[in-house]
């Protein structure tokens, strides 16, 4: 793979906000988000156990070595960064995984909490990955799988990436109950491919798992620096869906066979 294709796509990722001085969370949120999971936190912990295991400062150094956000756990001014390096090294790792898995024509469940966000990037992956040879899972489509105080909580699948639907809102969730309901049907995927609680859940029942990680998901850093068999794409996950071009380039490049 050309170095200067690597180094074009890392500026443009800069460029647009994905990665670089982050654009969307605040050093506070993402030490705040630090403390919510050591208390047990529901929705933050992402359907994963055994974070309160680890201390703030400990939980605080995964995310610094996952994403290159500055350390310190009192340093709660400004906004922090992400290595744009850590980025490109890891939309490649993650898409040659995929690009694995899709030559052994396995099965990808691929989901995201951020619908706003993510939605149109995870569905390019999804049609790289079925042009290169792989098939795409939409486990209970059209089933009320969440209860909820009279709302109607289901999986709704776009493009092939599946995202929590109350009726026809589309919505935005950190939690894994969605996920934890496909998967307590089986056939599991063979991969996943999301964020929030639809990788933290699969990653808890031993589901190979591409997480996209932002600055302030911490329970998915602990997941990752635990050794999980997962692979982390640290960016900001909540920009304009057009920016996130030069990542889903990338991710139909290697799955293509063309880097």
């Amino acid at each position: 793979m050309s170095r200067e294709v690597l180094e074009q796509a890392r500026d443009a990722l800069v460029e647009a906000g994905i990665t670089g001085p982050h654009k969307s969370h605040s050093r506070r949120n993402a030490i705040g988000k630090i403390h919510q999971i050591t208390c047990g936190d529901t929705d933050d912990t992402f359907g994963l156990s055994g974070l309160p295991d680890h201390s703030a400062e400990e939980i605080l150094s995964f995310v610094s070595k996952l994403t290159g956000c500055r350390p310190g756990i009192a340093d709660e001014t400004g906004y922090d960064d992400i290595d744009p390096e850590l980025t490109v090294d890891g939309i490649v790792a993650a898409a040659r995984a995929l690009k694995g898995f899709a030559d052994r024509k396995a099965s990808l469940l691929i989901a995201t909490g951020h619908p706003t966000g993510m939605l149109e990037h995870n569905i390019r992956v999804a049609d790289a990955y079925k042009r290169a040879g792989g098939t795409i899972l939409k486990l209970r489509e059209g089933e009320q799988i969440v209860p909820g105080r009279g709302r109607n909580f289901e999986v709704r699948y776009t493009g092939g990436v599946g995202c929590l639907a109350d009726w026809g809102a589309l919505m935005h969730t950190h939690s894994a109950a969605a996920m934890e309901a496909l998967l307590d049907v089986e056939p599991w995927p063979d991969v996943v491919f999301g964020d929030h609680g639809w990788a933290g859940a699969a990653i808890e029942r031993g589901i190979p798992t591409v997480a996209v990680i932002d600055i302030n998901d911490p329970a998915l850093a602990v997941a990752w620096a635990e050794g999980k068999d997962m692979w982390a794409v640290p960016l900001d996950d909540n920009r304009p869906p057009g920016l996130y071009e030069p990542s889903w380039r990338l991710f139909e490049e290697i799955l293509a066979g063309e880097m």
